[in-house]
């Protein structure tokens, strides 16, 4: 009898321990990466403690795929839980883009999540095997994809700020497609979101995009076809494709690396190219000249760039030389002011992200599989 109750206390203990390990506490910064090693994929929520600057894995989810893009979004459901018209309620998700089809949902307020949410196109794994094309159809059935689905790898993804059910994304098959992640629609392998409209106002690969962070409807492409659009989703989905009443171009010199809005001036839309040139445009005159340009990383392209939320004027510029970039682009005439540079010492650098609750606190991935964090 003694015994037993030993067993039942040292099992108490083990949880306390074990809920104290994964306790979020104030203070702490979540940083969501995508990690491959070898044939293993996975999604890392990582903890930076901002008051010890430790750094370490919070969980992982595996991945099936290879991961290329992630999107993190407070999704709010406007339907209440348990509908059958959705089978994902409020909360936090990161959509994931890999070198498959689909676009997987999980949902963060989750450990140990199996699978995901919910999957967006991909395989019909459900749906009795290959169907021959039926006349008139605009995409094949003898595929196994479901309806809707990208037909290629997912290259990019954004999540609306304002409807924030809705996710966008690009892929290497040409085409944008919007999302309405909270709609179902009951299919014979079982109920499966459909896009709410399919975008092809690009000619090749689409990697970037991103949502204006007040007008709902305004989306900003780049492609590989080297154009940078600013598409009208509502005009385009009631079109069910995208055509000139409902895009405007500007023209590249290179491939489109990533896109940005200047949270503080939002008028303003900012591009990088693989050539490592940057440039602004005012989008009330957009397709004529950039309101600025700049070489920023002359040694190597540049591979993403973020606006500080919280600091005016602070672009943030990463690059495959290794070096992230600080810039001032307030009075920026006729370019940006360079405010630093720093080697983040994890090889060439993918992406780059401040955390929203700290003006200073600046997380990058590199191509040695790292994470670093700069303060």
């Amino acid at each position: 009898m003694n015994n037993e109750l030993d067993d039942d206390e040292d099992d108490d203990e083990d949880d306390e321990d074990y809920l104290e390990d994964v306790r979020i506490r104030e203070g702490d910064a979540l940083v969501v990466v995508a990690k491959t090693e070898e044939d293993f994929a996975s999604l890392e929520i990582n903890i930076f403690d901002t008051q010890s600057s430790n750094l370490y894995v919070h969980h992982d989810i595996p991945l099936p795929s290879f991961p290329l893009c992630l999107a993190l979004g407070n999704v709010v459901s406007s339907y209440q839980p348990n509908s059958n018209k959705n089978s994902i309620t409020s909360g936090n998700y990161c959509a994931v883009g890999s070198f498959e089809t689909g676009i997987e949902i999980w949902n963060l307020d989750v450990m140990n999540a199996l699978e995901p949410t919910i999957v967006l196109g991909g395989m019909d794994t459900k749906g009795g095997g290959k169907k021959k094309k039926k006349k008139g159809s605009t995409q094949s059935n003898n595929t196994g994809l479901r309806e809707g689905s990208h037909t290629d790898a997912v290259m990019g993804l954004s999540w609306n700020t304002v409807h924030q059910q809705v996710l966008a994304s690009g892929s290497a098959d040409g085409t944008v497609k919007l999302w309405d992640v909270t709609h179902t629609t009951r299919g014979k392998g079982g109920d499966y979101v459909r896009p709410s409209a399919t975008l092809t106002h690009h000619s090749d690969k689409v990697q970037s995009l991103a949502w204006h962070p007040s007008e709902g409807t305004l989306l900003a492409t780049g492609g590989y076809d080297r154009k940078v659009c600013l598409v009208d989703a509502r005009s385009a989905a009631a079109e069910a494709t995208a055509n000139s009443s409902s895009v405007k171009k500007a023209k590249l010199l290179a491939d489109c690396e990533a896109i940005a809005w200047d949270v503080h001036n939002q008028q303003y839309l900012t591009a990088a190219s693989e050539d490592g040139v940057v440039q602004c445009w005012d989008v009330r005159k957009f397709g004529g000249e950039p309101v600025w340009s700049m070489i920023a990383h002359e040694y190597g392209g540049v591979s993403d760039i973020a606006y500080n939320p919280l600091v005016p004027g602070m672009l943030i510029t990463c690059s495959i030389d290794k070096t992230v970039a600080l810039w001032d682009t307030q009075n920026a005439s006729p370019s940006p002011h360079p405010c630093g540079s720093k080697d983040m010492s994890v090889g060439r650098l993918h992406s780059v992200s401040i955390y929203p609750s700290s003006p200073w606190l600046m997380a990058c991935g590199g191509s040695g599989n790292e994470l670093a964090i700069w303060d």
